[in-house]
């Protein structure tokens, strides 16, 4: 019991002899170093997520384009005259007599 009433004791004449002499200013000065380590771990995790979104716009930039550029492609590849360089190859040819519509009676 007597060891722990001296250590109660000392720590007593620490905290009066410091928080007499500091007359509470560090307590501000540590109020104010807290927030602005809070501010300054915000502002970099910010800095973070715009870097990200700015990768991720890029990325859907460039995805956007390949769209359009197949898109085109597939566009182009659908008109006759393609289609008609395409069954060259086969070595068909395309019919000289235009369609005839069917009809049938009842």
């Amino acid at each position: 019991m007597i060891i722990r009433e001296n250590i109660n004791q000392l720590f007593d004449d620490i905290k009066t002899r410091f928080f007499s002499t500091i007359n509470f200013d560090i307590l501000k000065v540590i109020y104010i170093l807290i927030f602005l380590i809070i501010y300054i771990s915000n502002q970099h995790s910010v800095e973070k997520k715009i870097r990200e979104i700015t990768k991720i716009e890029n990325e859907v930039e460039e995805l956007r384009t390949d769209y359009i550029t197949l898109n085109n492609n597939y566009t182009f590849s659908r008109k006759e005259t393609e289609v008609i360089k395409r069954v060259k190859k086969m070595n068909l040819t395309s019919s000289e007599f235009p369609p005839e519509k069917i009809t049938i009676q009842k």
